[in-house]
């Protein structure tokens, strides 16, 4: 039978720890003590080294000592097993019982990888009791779940046997059958509250030292553990200290930061816990704002290389360019690309934000239709040949030496690698026996890679304890954050094969086993302070995600004369701790764009932007900021009026075609040129949002065909297409391209400008409104009399566009302006012309564009328009306008 000793509660348990340790220290080469953490060994081992100098120190030890097995499969071996039984299974009615639908029917490939690792998971918290499935089966068989878990159980044996033709061996049955301990060492459980069921068997002569009165003795089980006794105690609140109701983590850390500014404790007397990861964090932010340097233990970094070998099976699976784009985000990349790695990220977003550029076959193909930016396509086709060649090495060596050699590239020194290469040595052995996919041993490494580890910071003051530390813990003030139901205690159980009942039945950890423990836990480090220290207790309405917390119910461990108050003190409302900030943009919070300075080239189209808002024109033309969209998987309007340009332009070059007057004739000829350019830019194989785009776009090409057939019968015949011009006003090169030059056979010439947006009107209403009495003009163009002109009907209006206006100015008499327009139904596509344009308005548009070239010259870019009928920029409003949000160094209206 195990010997209790109570070490009473009037002090904290570390230094009645050492005491007892210390009066025994002849005996301590023999001892193995028990510690409930690895950190709580820390503090036991600092405590002795203190207290007595250089002594032969006992083996600190936590309860996962008596589960080590090294001779156990690897758990990445154990994974694969299960996947290579699951998808072996060809009839699953002897299974029916755990999987009423067989699993893998109508599922995504990789099923069985989430099957293995949801009953891996059973089968490790099974080994809590030294259970296997088929032992759970036999103390479930007499309940509603024996036939469910002899199911599981038939599995099981299946997976054994597959783990023995690999010469291997289950952790399961590793536990189950047992491990060897030390025989010479006197067994100590130090201050254990909890432990796996599967470690009692090597207790039966501990000397179990627990922390508390031995009056208490009847509420400990013979091993120490806190019975069901102690869920129906009251828990007084600490008399010195608080218990403190904030709205959500930040508040919580900051509340906590407070408290031990204000009580004065230092470094040394203060402990510091949470049971909320998120708390910790913002503890860490908190603190280090007022000099403290925090370290959490808690928070471990993911395994070094982790992230880049996820991105790297993406690439394997998919040698796309979005994911080299995402797998070039990794430093590591740069070994494999000869770096220039931002270079070519923007090289290939650009190529698929202008072209929808998917793969190395695409950019071929677009390179041979475009002379845009030809460095920036060949530098995006190298990028994915490069990364294409080392992935088809990759696959052809198999992932084992495929991963050996990227390593050696990717981490020379092999500083960061060391695990993954363990591991590849671990399981090299049945890699050579099973013939699987290198995606699928990625998989496993990325699943069963251990955390990574993080060195504490030299200059730390204070590490954030978590729950089951704090009770080790020797400092008189003790700050608690996370009081939150779920978190003390821990939360029940979710998981579908073991849920609370089934726990207990199997003789795992429960509910009721941590609430007991949490209840003693708490209790005690009130009481060691409650004559010589200070507990201050904090909890949150909300967590980190936003979710609605609730007190833990130790918190409302009392009689029912006190329970009302300490309700109405957890459940009351508390604002958010911003709540009462009014917000005011002061310069810090604004916005800065940078003022560019260079030789102004204004478009004939881009008019139009500066008499929307000049800031905006600024954003636009001058620093060239867009919003790319390259993960759009069909055409945006953009697109589509490219690809109806360019059908149209080469049609109207084509010496015959562009005469034809049959609308049959015209119909077919840019049927197969849209054909034709499609393949150009996806070859063979097609998206299906681009086929149903193709469909709409030919429908449009046939109504264009009539339309065109009977404008050629009229007589009016193409002259020029594309055709480039230049007009200099006031010094400033102003730069155009018209669609169409028409000749009638009469002498006659129309220019006209293919639309293919929605919301293309008539001409002269693209180009100027109305004003009326209550007409409020924007600020950037009041008391701007150049704006203002005469319409047609002879009403006053402004100008809003001048691109079709400025065509008569750049190319001389024209007797015909407008719009040949494609859109989107069959009365949209028509010819619209500005019937009643004079030398008049051509003047009054020259005027307009000289104040324009003026503004532009000047640099006057501000203020920005309130509202504009289409913002490309509404992102940097921070939900205001833009004249809020930003702040402007350049010139002023």
């Amino acid at each position: 039978m195990p010997e209790r000793v109570f070490l009473g509660w009037h002090r904290p348990f570390l230094g009645l720890l050492t005491e007892w340790l210390l009066a025994r220290r002849e005996e301590l080469p023999g001892m193995l003590v028990v510690v409930p953490t690895a950190q709580a060994g820390r503090l036991l081992r600092e405590a002795l080294a203190e207290a007595a100098g250089g002594l032969l120190a006992p083996r600190v030890v936590t309860p996962g000592h008596f589960l080590h097995t090294e001779e156990a499969a690897p758990e990445a071996i154990e994974l694969l097993a299960w996947v290579e039984v699951l998808e072996s299974i060809g009839d699953w009615s002897p299974y029916a019982a755990a999987f009423p639908l067989p699993p893998g029917e109508d599922e995504a490939p990789g099923w069985a990888m989430g099957l293995a690792k949801s009953l891996t998971g059973v089968r490790k918290s099974l080994q809590e009791n030294a259970l296997m499935l088929a032992d759970a089966a036999r103390r479930l068989g007499k309940t509603v779940e024996g036939e469910r878990w002899e199911a599981l159980a038939a599995l099981e044996v299946k997976v054994e046997q597959q783990l023995k033709r690999w010469r291997f061996e289950s952790r399961s049955r590793v536990v189950a059958r047992g491990t060897e301990i030390d025989a010479t060492r006197r067994i100590v459980l130090a201050g254990v509250p909890d432990f796996p069921a599967a470690v009692v068997r090597h207790l039966s002569e501990a000397i179990v030292l627990i922390g508390a009165p031995g009056s208490e003795a009847g509420l400990f089980d013979e091993f120490g553990r806190p019975v069901v006794g102690w869920t129906e105690r009251k828990i007084a609140w600490p008399e010195s200290g608080s218990v403190t109701l904030t709205a959500d983590p930040r508040q919580q850390a900051a509340e906590a930061m407070q408290i031990a500014a204000t009580a004065g404790t230092s470094s040394d007397d203060l402990v510091l816990g949470s049971a909320d990861e998120a708390t910790a964090g913002e503890l860490v932010r908190a603190f280090g704002r007022s000099g403290w340097v925090l370290h959490d233990p808690a928070h471990l970094p993911p395994a070094p290389l982790k992230a880049w070998l996820a991105a790297w099976r993406q690439f394997v699976s998919r040698p796309d360019a979005a994911e080299a784009i995402d797998l070039l985000g990794y430093a590591e990349t740069g070994a494999l690309i000869g770096g220039k790695r931002a270079q070519r990220v923007m090289a290939l977003s650009a190529a698929r934000d202008q072209w929808l550029a998917r793969d190395r076959d695409d950019l071929q193909r677009i390179a041979t239709v475009t002379s845009r930016n030809p460095e920036a396509l060949q530098l995006a086709e190298e990028t994915l040949e490069s990364l294409q060649r080392h992935r088809a090495v990759f696959l052809r060596e198999g992932a084992h030496a495929g991963l050996s050699r990227l390593l050696e590239r990717i981490d020379p020194r092999g500083e960061r690698s060391g695990a993954i290469f363990e591991w590849l040595d671990a399981t090299a052995s049945v890699a050579e026996e099973v013939r699987r996919e290198p995606g699928l041993w990625i998989d496993l490494l990325c699943s069963t890679l251990p955390e990574g580890t993080v060195v504490p910071p030299e200059d730390r003051v204070l590490d954030i304890q978590g729950w089951l530390e704090l009770f080790h813990e020797p400092g008189k003030h003790l700050i608690v954050c996370g009081m939150n139901e779920g978190l003390v205690p821990g939360r029940a159980s979710s998981d579908a094969w073991l849920p609370e009942g089934t726990r207990r039945l199997l003789g795992l950890s429960h509910d009721a086993a941590r609430h007991a423990r949490d209840a003693y836990l708490l209790t005690a480090m009130i009481e060691v302070r409650r004559n010589d220290g200070r507990v201050d207790l904090l909890l949150a309405k909300t967590g980190s995600d936003g979710d609605v917390l609730l007190p833990s119910r130790l918190l409302l461990a009392t009689d029912e004369g006190e329970l009302p108050l300490r309700v109405k003190k957890l459940f009351r409302e508390i604002e958010p701790p911003d709540s009462s900030l009014a917000w005011t943009l002061d310069e810090i919070w604004r916005w800065k764009p940078p003022v560019i300075d260079k030789e102004p080239r204004i478009g004939v189209t881009t008019f139009a932007d500066y008499l929307a808002c000049p800031f905006r024109f600024y954003l636009k033309h001058i620093a060239g900021m867009s919003e790319p969209d390259p993960e759009r998987v069909e055409w945006n309007q953009r697109d589509f009026g490219n690809v109806a340009h360019i059908i149209v332009e080469r049609w109207a070059l084509d010496g015959e075609a562009k005469d034809f007057s049959k609308e049959a004739a015209i119909e077919a000829w840019v049927h197969e040129e849209l054909d034709r350019v499609i393949a150009e830019r996806f070859g063979s194989k097609v998206p299906l949002a681009i086929r149903i785009q193709r469909e709409s776009m030919r429908q449009r090409l046939s109504w264009f065909a009539r339309i065109q057939a009977g404008e050629r019968e009229r007589g009016w015949q193409i002259a020029e297409v594309e055709t480039k011009f230049e007009l200099d006003i006031d010094g400033v090169t102003v730069v155009g391209r018209v669609d169409r030059i028409e000749r009638h056979d009469d002498g006659r010439r129309r220019v006209l400008d293919y639309k293919t947006g929605t919301t293309a009107g008539p001409v002269e209403s693209s180009h100027r409104t109305g004003i009326v009495a209550s007409t409020r003009f924007p600020a950037h163009l009041e008391n701007v009399p150049q704006i203002l002109c005469t319409g047609s009907d002879g009403k006053p209006k402004r100008w809003k566009n001048l691109q079709v206006a400025l065509y008569s100015a750049a190319l001389g008499d024209v007797d015909e302006l407008g719009y040949f327009q494609l859109g989107a139904t069959e009365g949209d596509v028509k010819l619209s012309l500005w019937d009643g344009f004079s030398i008049a308005d051509r003047d009054s548009a020259l005027a307009c564009a000289r104040w324009i070239v003026g503004q532009v010259k000047n640099q006057v870019f501000w203020p920005p328009a309130e509202k504009v009928d289409f913002d490309d920029y509404a992102v940097l409003e921070l939900g205001r306008s833009l004249g809020e949000s930003v702040t402007w160094k350049g010139g002023a209206a």
